[in-house]
């Protein structure tokens, strides 16, 4: 009996080392890609409308060509409602972070629907805060509708700062 429990515990000692060598080998590399939508960079600049406050804790201004933003010191904060008249929004974002683990902040979209809002699919966009300008655009907005924008820095207790300016933005009616 003792000679039979070796020989099984020797066959099965034998039959796992064969299935780990299966794994060995040569392997084409597996090809990494960020599960986020991140913004790209851009050599482009914000200049704010005359008289905005560079330094308001969180402020926005709408003018004919768009919405700007300036945040200084938040975690997370939402735009008023605007429009896109043309379908879609070019958003162009320079910020810095304070928490040194975090590369990046987000936007996303709400649209104004009946008794409240609803996220727009696939409207999730993460900029860096490595204080260089970064651009993104959200097409296939409909131009009849209402929308804010929510911007967010996923650090609980650390905060961001920046501008931002929203091409295609219009006030609300």
């Amino acid at each position: 009996m003792k000679k039979a429990v070796k020989l099984l515990a020797l066959a099965t000692a034998a039959i796992l080392a064969a299935l780990m060598l299966t794994g060995c080998g040569e392997k084409e590399p597996v090809e990494q890609r960020d599960p986020l939508t991140r913004a790209e960079a851009t050599e482009e600049v914000i200049t704010l409308p005359e008289g905005m406050d560079a330094s308001a804790g969180f402020a926005t201004q709408i003018t004919d060509t768009g919405m700007y933003i300036v945040f200084n010191g938040i975690n997370k904060r939402e735009t008023d409602y605007f429009t896109a008249p043309n379908g879609s929004l070019t958003i162009m974002s320079s910020a810095t972070g304070e928490a040194t683990g975090m590369k990046s902040f987000k936007i996303n979209l709400w649209k104004k629907v009946e008794g409240g809002a609803e996220y727009v699919d696939d409207s999730t966009i993460y900029y860096y805060t490595n204080g260089d300008m970064h651009t993104y655009t959200i097409s296939d907005l409909d131009p009849a509708a209402q929308y804010r924008m929510v911007l967010s820095y996923d650090a609980y207790g650390y905060y961001i700062y920046g501008q931002m300016r929203v091409d295609g933005a219009a006030a609300a009616a």
